[in-house]
């Protein structure tokens, strides 16, 4: 039997005015930012999440947390109640990992993993010396000093970090003068690697990929302005966990990069995120609501589109009507761009979708006012459902297609009678300027309209899919 590993994230919040103000720690919104990345970690990966926010002892200047969390990290999860487990993974809270980062327990060997800290060599080296006299037997390569705030271990490591709390205790003091007066490099750290030498610990270095830190001096913050579609920064698209520390002012830079950074991929963690009944539970259809679509077609679009190749892309509405297809559409992209003429129609779209963060609204007629210049560019999904006469439909299909770079199409309403919407869309596929790729939504017989008006073809369909 498969047993579950954990990941020990460290999220103690101190209320003291003195740790807040001396290491710019703010309110702490950079943890809540990292906790919601390891959490859909977790979840992905079918691993505990276990977020420590509760020490054994509540004076943290005197004990800080970077020493507590290996003298609880068993004890915690046992209050926890869980006691059948494999490996545990223990992570600072300035650290987010990537949505997609790979099993890290599947790399380990069942050995002590860590990072290499050697991103600042004359501070490893200082830290290092500043504790030799302490271990005056144990000796090792500046090279393979490891960083303490991202680390993998399990229950056969435990008599390690039984030294390591041992030691503490006994040299309480002398351990704090170190930290605060003398050395003033490294806490937890610097003794961590000495234990784990003296106790001869295996280490397994993970490879920088699974986690970089120093963003600034690896200088991967920036993006590659040659390709100038894809502005994403070094850090994000190249390494599994970021790690935001070794600013020289502490909390502040990390906070402001953490915030940003969580608003450029939170919506790759969607903790809670519906199924397709959920989303289809929210909304209103044909059957009762005659300016929207049939049930049937937004699951088929959901079963299209709802998937990690579009999930980053941008899609434009034309013709949101009262918003109910808007707010599906926003379940699957990245961005929704609902463009709509009326007023009421837009106040109702606008309440629908208040909750959504990915929506914007634009009030314009289509048919009066030209696309390019006042309509965002930069588009991939057109869903086109606005004036259904021919001359209008055709009008939309050629401002899509000069407006947006080979964009897909969705087509609402293609056999509604008389017939102008497929008469424009069938044309456009004559001349090559679309190619289908398949029907979606009610076949005429089972097409049920709120209306009561009787199709005579399809639902809809979708073009230059591909």
């Amino acid at each position: 039997m498969k047993h579950k590993n954990i990941v020990f994230w460290i999220g103690v919040k101190s209320s003291n005015p003195e740790v807040r103000q001396k290491w710019n720690y703010g309110n702490y919104e950079w943890m809540d930012y990292s906790r919601k990345t390891w959490e859909y970690w977790c979840k992905k990966n079918d691993c505990h999440f276990i977020a420590y926010e509760e020490p054994k002892h509540s004076d943290t200047l005197k004990y800080k947390i970077n020493w507590q969390r290996w003298f609880d990290v068993f004890d915690y999860i046992k209050t926890k109640g869980i006691t059948d487990y494999d490996q545990i993974l223990l992570t600072d809270a300035s650290i987010m990992v990537k949505w997609d980062a790979p099993n890290y327990f599947d790399i380990t060997d069942h050995k002590f993993c860590a990072l290499r800290g050697t991103e600042n060599l004359k501070w490893t080296y200082e830290s290092t010396i500043g504790y030799a006299d302490i271990f005056p037997n144990v000796k090792f390569r500046i090279n393979d000093y490891i960083a303490s705030g991202f680390c993998i271990f399990n229950k056969s490591h435990k008599p390690v970090l039984d030294v390591l709390e041992t030691f503490y205790y006994q040299n309480h003091e002398k351990v704090l003068d170190l930290e605060d007066k003398l050395v003033k490099r490294g806490r937890d750290q610097p003794v961590l690697n000495y234990i784990l030498r003296q106790e001869d610990v295996e280490i397994k270095y993970l490879p920088i990929v699974y986690g970089v830190s120093h963003l600034y001096r690896h200088d991967i913050l920036k993006h590659n302005w040659q390709l100038n579609e894809n502005m994403t920064p070094f850090f994000i698209k190249y390494f599994h966990a970021w790690i935001f520390s070794g600013w020289p002012d502490r909390g502040k830079t990390r906070n402001e990069l953490m915030s940003q950074t969580w608003n450029l991929v939170k919506h790759h963690y969607e903790i809670d995120r519906l199924t397709n009944d959920e989303i289809l539970d929210e909304i209103d259809h044909k059957d009762t609501a005659k300016y929207t679509t049939s049930k049937k077609m937004k699951r088929d679009i959901l079963e299209i589109f709802r998937t990690d190749k579009f999930k980053d892309k941008t899609v434009i509405e034309i013709g949101a009507s009262q918003g109910q297809s808007t707010r599906m559409l926003s379940h699957i992209f990245k961005k929704v761009i609902a463009v709509e003429w009326d007023d009421w129609n837009l106040e109702q779209a606008m309440d629908r979708n208040a909750d959504r963060d990915n929506v914007e609204f634009v009030q314009m007629d289509l048919y009066k006012t030209k696309w390019k210049g006042n309509l965002p560019t930069d588009v991939d999904v057109v869903f086109i459902d606005a004036d259904h006469r021919y001359p209008n439909v055709k009008m939309d299909i050629e401002n899509a297609l000069e407006c947006f770079d080979n964009p897909i199409f969705i087509f609402d309403d293609y056999g509604f009678p008389p017939g102008e919407v497929k008469q424009a869309v069938d044309e456009k596929i004559q001349e090559g300027k679309l190619e289908l790729y398949k029907f979606i939504g009610e076949k005429p017989d089972d097409l049920v309209h709120a209306s009561g008006t009787k199709f005579f073809d399809m639902e809809g369909c979708v073009c230059n899919f591909k």
